[in-house]
């Protein structure tokens, strides 16, 4: 499974939070909120994510990046397709870049 993958790989970089069809997107919101503040953070947002809250999540990222700092938060957004090797490797790249935060990348 991709998300298991991805929280291997980044296991001691950074805090993976999913999101899937099946994670209500307050839920997605409240679990950013619970990590601790010296975590960086990667939102994991899944291919079968409906339109609309895949809108919503990348709209929210900012805003929630200047909430929760300094907790850096960062997306990779997953296109159903994507190789799990360049979503781990994203992954890896945002964890790693220590100004990032707020910022989304779409794997293909």
């Amino acid at each position: 499974m991709l998300s298991n993958a991805v929280a291997a790989a980044l296991a001691g970089q950074a805090a993976v939070v999913v999101a899937d069809a099946t994670v209500a997107l307050t839920d997605v919101l409240a679990s950013l909120r619970t990590v601790s503040p010296d975590d960086a953070v990667i939102v994991l947002i899944l291919p079968d994510v409906p339109a609309i809250n895949r809108a919503m999540l990348l709209a929210a990222l900012g805003p929630l990046a200047i909430e929760l700092a300094p907790r850096r938060i960062a997306a990779i957004d997953v296109t159903t397709n994507a190789a799990t090797e360049r979503v781990i490797a994203a992954g890896q790249y945002l964890a790693s870049a220590c100004s990032i935060t707020g910022q989304s990348l779409r794997v293909t």
